[in-house]
């Protein structure tokens, strides 16, 4: 199947219409940009009254051309777009790009005309870019497209890049010159009204010429569609994309911690973890991270060498490397030798490697083919500062020379020298394939991005694995749950669900009377712990609904008859079902938080973490998107510092990863199986001191 972009990237003919002489209008920039470039089709102005348009003929309507254009660029005011579509239907042009701002953007007004496009767009078979955009451009030597208003033309490149900011596009195609990039594609998505970023990816896929895919999205339409697209494209070429909009302005829910938690930037950060998406939270981080991506082969390891002529940038390239998982190589005897056979005395030849300020070119050289021929050396950071002799240029040249003897091992570099040093690689480094950053600390982000994807690449445990689960019975509790139009299960409820699919949960037992309960503690064992179970009170602690730490029957009797008279006098006995007889489970200290939630278009998110009392205010969750994968369960278990307490901590047992990775995968099958699931939470999930997990609270909500 043809991509809807196919003929908007690549036509044979433009028409721009609103094309005008008026040096200041976007018309006459539109125009302009197509001839100084020499586009490689047919430019066709259209204008209701000139003849003629920068040397062009022009024509009143698009259907008085003289051949049906590939392209339409439709510059005029919002009000007209409708019409001018209309017109392009009977000019038989299946392809727009409507940069026309005043639509959704600017109000209600504006969404009812933007709706209105769409269904002319839909109704005809139209593809549309836009509307409120900058328009697209193609730099492949064969297109030669620039059908936008920006007034650079970006340095040729093999990346893409699709943004729903016109004005950043314009931006960026002023500085990649300066951040040693270039671009094949630039697609300026504006309102994503028809064609959106998922159309953006999908077609870029199959073209060979893009390697590597940058987003910048406010909005993301069809989540479920995104990951299904964005995981198969991860696997092939890198995805970076910075989504605007962190700010935790989402209202809370109150009836658990999973909601209250759930904001919609930590699942659009769980989303992008689970299909490969690299996400920066600025811009100069995402060209950092591009330019390594694109100039550097991936690494075996993670463990690094830091090459320097001065120790201050070189100690705060070391500060910088745990910060993105990266380790400093340890050198061998071997290596260590060999550097301290081309260093003066005065030098530090551990890492980092500190040359001395005065190092010539022919150290840079020598000392850097010993740490790139190290087997202990995964990659190599050069830092060059300009204190004595301006040598930058040749170190530079030096380390190409290098590259293209040892093209197995990154090389990253850091130069702190004059201001013209980027005109002087114009003039003097041919094809200069090193990344260059300013800043050792830019340097190693976009190191630590490149091992990132190593690590995800070498991670494609994507398969969903199913459990064995008793699903008949979880179906007739909702459905139970259902007919009585009940939305909160009781603690009961819940408890028999996560039984019924085999998630970690204590003896229990449902007690009615007293007598009840005494038999069922009996058959637990002391100590044990009583929860009153009803579907309409929420916080059970609130109402005096739990007690604890009872050791035998007399204290039972006690506590149960404590517990009674408590809901007598708030009135409150009526709404209890049952009370849950529990044992209870040593507390070692480590409590995690398990939960799920649907988030609408966002489907439902499963959620692990750090636990207990403070779970909001330290907020050490992370969140993925089910189904869950492997990789995303294992993902979890490391995203927070919640990993920390899964290991062993001063003979306290670690959990088994493939009991904590399997709790994660029933839950998510849960909430796949029964999306009538609103929220699960259980917190505290308790590790014990032998390694046992036990889920001690459960809340569901439908």
């Amino acid at each position: 199947m043809k991509s809807k972009l196919e003929k908007i990237m690549n036509p044979r003919s433009v028409a721009v219409i609103g094309a005008s002489n008026k040096p200041t209008s976007v018309g006459n920039e539109l125009i302009r940009e197509l001839q100084g470039l020499k586009f490689k089709g047919n430019i066709y102005p259209v204008h209701l009254t000139e003849k003629e348009i920068m040397g062009l003929t022009a024509y009143d309507k698009i259907y008085n051309v003289p051949e049906t254009v590939d392209l339409a660029v439709i510059a005029v005011p919002a009000k007209s777009v409708l019409q001018v579509v209309d017109e392009c239907h009977e000019a038989k042009v299946k392809n727009l790009v409507v940069v026309s701002a005043g639509f959704k953007e600017i109000g209600d007004e504006g969404k009812i005309l933007e709706q209105q496009l769409l269904t002319k767009v839909t109704e005809y078979g139209m593809n549309m870019v836009g509307p409120n955009c900058l328009g697209v451009i193609n730099t492949n030597k064969d297109v030669s497209l620039d059908a936008s208003f920006a007034p650079e033309f970006p340095t040729p490149g093999k990346l893409a890049f699709a943004t729903q900011s016109g004005a950043l596009a314009s931006g960026i195609i002023n500085l990649l010159p300066m951040l040693h990039l270039g671009v094949g594609q630039i697609i300026s998505l504006g309102n994503q009204t028809d064609i959106n970023v998922i159309d953006a990816l999908e077609y870029w896929e199959s073209d060979k010429n893009i390697t590597e895919i940058l987003l910048y999205i406010e909005s993301l339409p069809d989540p479920e569609k995104f990951r299904r697209v964005a995981t198969r494209i991860s696997k092939t070429k890198p995805i970076l994309c910075l989504k605007a909009g962190r700010s935790n302005a989402g209202a809370k829910a109150a009836a658990s911690h999973t909601g209250s938690l759930a904001g919609d930037d930590a699942t659009i950060e769980g989303l992008f973890a689970s299909c490969g998406v690299i996400r920066e939270l600025c811009l100069k981080d995402l060209f950092t991270v591009a330019q390594v991506l694109e100039k550097c082969p991936l690494p075996k390891g993670n463990n690094l060498a830091i090459l320097t002529n001065v120790g201050g940038p070189g100690i705060l390239a070391t500060d910088a490397t745990e910060d993105f998982g990266l380790r400093i190589a340890c050198f061998s005897e071997n290596t260590s030798q060999q550097l301290r056979a081309i260093l003066p005395p005065q030098a530090n030849i551990h890492n980092p490697v500190d040359m001395i300020a005065s190092a010539p070119v022919e150290h840079y050289a020598k000392c850097a083919e010993v740490l790139l021929r190290a087997p202990e050396v995964d990659m190599l950071l050069v830092i060059y500062l300009y204190i004595t002799g301006k040598h930058d240029i040749d170190v530079l040249q030096t380390l190409e020379q290098l590259k293209a003897k040892y093209p197995d091992k990154p090389i990253v570099s850091v130069f702190m020298t004059t201001q013209d040093f980027n005109q002087r690689i114009e003039q003097d480094v041919a094809n200069c394939t090193i990344p260059i950053f300013e800043f050792p600390y830019d340097a190693i982000r976009g190191m630590g991005g490149l091992y990132d994807r190593k690590i995800f690449l070498d991670n494609q445990h994507n398969s969903t694995p199913t459990c064995k689960v008793n699903r008949r019975a979880v179906k007739n509790i909702l459905e139970t749950a259902k007919q009585k139009d009940i939305h909160n299960l009781s603690v009961a409820q819940s408890l028999e669900v996560f039984e019924s699919y085999g998630l970690p949960i204590p003896q229990w037992g449902e007690a009615r009377t007293l007598l009840d309960a005494k038999k069922i503690a009996k058959q637990i064992g002391y100590p044990v712990v009583l929860k009153i179970s009803s579907n309409t009170i929420i916080h059970k602690s609130d109402v005096g609904g739990v007690a604890v730490n009872i050791n035998n029957s007399d204290e039972l009797t006690v506590k149960w008859n404590a517990m009674v008279q408590r809901l007598k006098q708030q009135n409150l006995i009526d709404q209890i079902d049952s009370i849950v007889v529990m044992q209870q489970i040593n507390n070692s200290g480590r409590e995690f938080v398990l939960g799920a939630i649907d988030k609408g278009t966002m489907g439902h998110q499963i959620m692990f973490g750090i636990g207990g009392i403070f779970i909001e205010a330290l907020k050490e969750v992370a969140f993925r998107p089910a189904p869950l994968t492997q990789n995303d369960a294992n993902g979890l278990l490391t995203a927070t510092k919640a990993s920390k307490l899964l290991g062993n901590i001063r003979g306290k047992k670690a959990v088994d990863q493939k009991l904590m990775t399997s709790v994660l995968l029933r839950l998510s099958q849960l909430v796949t199986d029964f999306p009538e699931i609103k929220e699960v939470d259980a917190n505290p999930l308790l590790l014990d001191d032998d390694g046992n997990l036990s889920t001690v609270d459960a809340r569901i909500i439908l």
